[in-house]
């Protein structure tokens, strides 16, 4: 049973020669994300804002012009921000692209490069309907159709489809028009503080992520001059070591790592959009979870099943009292020793102490860490100072 609608749409195009005039250097793909429940009601109130800024016609950011400090982009994102969805975007920077690979055709760009969205999508969400604006002729759609359902589709357990549309008989398809267009204006740097600003409104209110292609650091993290050898290292080796677990995992169906590649992608996306200095907290990443379609998630899961085995697989995440994040600085690592300190050693020593009182109550007779299970426990309560 279909629990979620995805409407898609671009903004840029193909051309890898961003020399060109008309060539933009992004390419962007935006997936506006909905709850089915809520779909004929989000239809509507999408369409009041439709008529609203675009009378009769259909809504597309290309015809919203850049002046006057993108006051009229501005006061649509206003009430695009009323609207009861959320979206997931894939930002591509053609600039980085081998212009001698397959991607100089346009049809292998658009079913690789769409194509990553679509399988994010299908990936997170095991019952979603995906609707993509139609590109090229007929015969282009129907191979991207089968591209779609033969490499991205989940197997027949789900009821998950892919169509091609118009863009005319889907107002949710317009408003991923309209949001592409706005991350392009962000990303070709055309933006302006203002815009900017209500960007990030957007951002914080309405995604479950913004991915980069190729996958780089951002350039808010380059732009870090003050960092020092030692922080640069540590924020570096982390974000790798990140990406190589997202690379390794991203065509895993296996739902417990699902949901690490889902949590991961959270902590990436906040330290590129948000402020890179603050935690993220338990609440906010177990409320994305929920978003993305995982159900409640307890505290205890999301400890044990997610960030222990993101920990287990070498994925450097740093905790404390304020939450999670990916590590930038070697205050973020000095952070995570005095929280395991503070909650692991006294727990050693009350069990260490309690071990001393059953040893002398039994007169040395019963040791209640004796026997093969806990050598590395015994070891390290032995080391440990009184």
């Amino acid at each position: 049973m279909i629990s979620k609608i995805a409407y898609i749409d671009e903004s840029g195009n193909h051309d890898l020669d961003t020399a060109k005039a008309g060539a933009s250097s992004y390419f962007i793909v935006c997936a506006i994300i909905i709850d089915k429940k809520v779909d004929e009601s989000f239809v509507v109130k999408a369409e009041e804002v439709r008529c609203k800024h675009f009378q009769n016609s259909e809504m597309k950011s290309s015809k919203v012009r850049a002046k006057d400090g993108h006051k009229r982009r501005i006061k649509i994102l206003d009430d695009i921000l009323s609207l009861d969805f959320k979206f997931y975007a894939l930002a591509v920077d053609k600039r980085e692209i081998n212009k001698d690979s397959g991607y100089q055709y346009k049809k292998s760009f658009v079913k690789n490069l769409n194509g990553k969205v679509y399988g994010s999508l299908f990936q997170h969400y095991a019952d979603i309907r995906v609707m993509a604006d139609e590109t090229g002729d007929k015969k282009f759609s129907k191979s991207m159709k089968a591209y779609v359902e033969n490499n991205h589709v989940s197997d027949l357990f789900f009821d998950s489809t892919f169509e091609l549309v118009s863009s005319s008989d889907y107002v949710g398809i317009q408003i991923a028009d309209f949001i592409a267009g706005t991350l392009a204006q962000i990303y070709e740097g055309k933006s302006g503080v203002a815009l900017r600003e209500k960007y990030l409104e957007l951002i914080k209110l309405k995604s479950v992520g913004v991915d980069e292609w190729p996958i780089k650091f951002s350039p808010k993290m380059n732009a870090d001059t003050h960092l020092d050898k030692f922080d640069r290292i540590i924020m570096e080796y982390a974000f790798n070591q990140a990406l190589r677990f997202q690379n390794k995992n991203r065509n895993n169906r296996n739902d417990e790592i699902k949901m690490q590649l889902c949590t991961l992608d959270f902590l990436i996306f906040q330290s590129r959009w948000n402020n890179a200095k603050d935690y993220v907290p338990t609440h906010a990443i177990m409320s994305h979870l929920r978003e993305s379609g995982y159900g409640k998630i307890s505290e205890q899961i999301l400890r044990s099943s997610v960030i222990a085995k993101l920990r287990d697989a070498d994925v450097i995440i740093a905790s404390s009292n304020k939450g999670y994040k990916i590590p930038r600085e070697f205050k973020d690592m000095y952070d995570f020793a005095l929280k395991v300190d503070s909650q692991i050693v006294p727990q050693l020593k009350r069990l260490n102490k309690a071990r001393k009182s059953i040893l002398m109550a039994t007169s040395n007779e019963l040791d209640i860490l004796k026997g093969p299970d806990f050598p590395n426990l015994v070891a390290f309560i032995d080391s440990m100072k009184e």
